[in-house]
Parts: C-alpha cells; structure tokens; sequence
C-alpha cells in the first residue's frame, strides 16, 4: 500500500510540475518575473508533497487502527459463537436422547407387532390344514 501511494504521489508531482512549466513557457514574461514564477510555483509544489505526506501517514494510522479493532471485534465474535453452539447442542442433547428412545420403542413394537402377525398366519395354517 505504501508503495501505491508514493506511485501516485510521484505521478502527481510530475503533472503539476509539467503543467506548471508548460504554463510558465507560454507566460510572456520576462526572466525575473520567470524565475520568481518557478519559486512559487516549487514552493507551492513541496507544501503540496508535505501535505500528500501528512495523509498518506494518516491513511496509514487509520488503516492500522481499524485492522487492530476488527480483529479484537473478531475475535470476541468467535468466542461468542462458541458459546452459543455449545449451548444450542447442552440444549439439543436431551431431545436427540429423548428422539432416539422413541425410534427405539417404535422399532421394537414394530418388530413386536410383525413377529406376532407371523405367529397368528402361522395358526390359521395349521388351523386350515
């Protein structure tokens, strides 16, 4: 990011300092007036670099600053979600024990019930013979 920003901070003075000579040679003025032209006009130029320097660094600072507080943000919204799927599953336990005891009963009447159908087609058979 660093490297970004002295790229476009680069790209700035170069065409501030193009248009600023480009004007200055189309300027009829003479070589005083010229020259204390160029000074301003660099003066200028440095107050501007200074202050691209001061906002790129609180840029930076900020940058820092919200990756610093995201991460604490994160990290508490993690241990959070931990907490709450450890007490969504210590409430679902007992209804999945509860579920799994009902099949169990179902599938033993079930069993029950076909083993008695059997015995009873069993005894009409001999009953029929």
């Amino acid at each position: 990011m660093n490297m970004k920003l002295k790229n476009i901070g680069v790209g700035f003075a170069v065409g501030i300092t193009g248009g600023m000579l480009i004007s200055f040679l189309n300027a009829p003025k003479s070589g005083k007036e010229l020259q204390q032209s160029l000074k301003r006009g660099s003066g200028d130029l440095k107050m501007q670099m200074d202050q691209l320097k001061i906002e790129g660094e609180e840029i930076k600072n900020s940058f820092l600053k919200t990756k610093h507080e995201s991460s604490e943000v994160f990290s508490t919204l993690g241990d959070e979600v931990k907490s709450m799927i450890s007490n969504f599953q210590a409430d679902i336990n007992p209804n999945i024990e509860r579920l799994q005891g009902n099949i169990e009963n179902i599938s033993n009447k079930a069993e029950a019930a076909m083993s008695e159908a059997k015995g009873e087609d069993k005894k009409e058979d001999s009953n029929n013979n």
